[in-house]
């Protein structure tokens, strides 16, 4: 089976009106009580009425009704809000729907979501801050699993996402070592922000981590994108 993989960013957080930043006085705060305040900030954030997450029930909603038939989809983020889990938690689903591999979200620098993953740190992404260097990524079982799924696949749609904070290079350390290897070095890219900048420099980036990669972009907002009929995904087939 085919596989898309969609990688969510601060964009798409921002799409649900969740906008809130680590305040720049907590950033020389000792980590322990930096992530403990993030933790309970952002989880207060989450709950404020104004947060929607309308572009994520949208999106399962079109991938649902328009995913043909070989190819399924999985969801992995770098945020650390939960938004996207919620909304797939309000689904109900009794069996895995045909179109989705897998209904769990990766959160590669962890999540304030509590869970009973949580108390097994090795199954759970770390939780990394922003000012966290790369190298000091432990390793879990949920971020080895993603990473290696990742390598092996050949479409990637990827959602408000700048990829300049240091914890992000993981991203192209993997695909250097495995773009002459593994599937990832001749796959296909679409870049959604709204920000032709970013467009262009995240484009650069994969470009020259894949240099047989081909990327392709839409200047949009993530609601935008998908209520727009997300054409990139018809064009490689995956949509009806």
């Amino acid at each position: 089976m085919n596989c898309v993989v969609w990688i969510f960013g601060r964009g798409a957080s921002i799409a649900c009106n969740l906008s809130w930043v680590v305040p720049a006085e907590w950033i020389s705060e000792g980590r322990r009580l930096q992530v403990e305040k993030i933790k309970a900030a952002l989880q207060k954030e989450m709950d404020q009425p104004t947060v929607s997450t309308e572009p994520y029930k949208l999106l399962l909603s079109e991938l649902s009704r328009r995913t043909a038939p070989g190819w399924l989809h999985r969801f992995v983020t770098t945020n650390w809000d939960y938004l996207l889990q919620r909304e797939i938690s309000k689904q109900s689903w009794q069996v895995l729907p045909t179109w989705l591999e897998d209904s769990h979200v990766y959160h590669l620098n962890g999540t304030v979501e509590s869970s009973p993953g949580s108390n097994t740190p090795n199954l759970r992404s770390p939780f990394l801050l922003e000012t966290d260097r790369a190298h000091e990524r432990t390793p879990s079982r949920e971020f080895g699993n993603a990473l290696q799924f990742i390598s092996w696949r050949k479409h990637f749609v990827v959602i408000g996402m700048s990829f300049v904070c240091e914890t992000d290079l993981v991203f192209w350390d993997l695909f250097r070592r495995f773009r002459e290897s593994a599937s990832v070095g001749h796959s296909s890219w679409h870049i959604v922000n709204p920000s032709e900048e970013v467009c262009a420099r995240v484009s650069e980036c994969i470009r020259e981590a894949l240099p047989c990669s081909r990327v392709t972009t839409s200047h949009n907002g993530f609601r935008e994108f998908v209520v727009e009929g997300m054409e990139e995904l018809t064009r490689w087939t995956v949509l009806d």
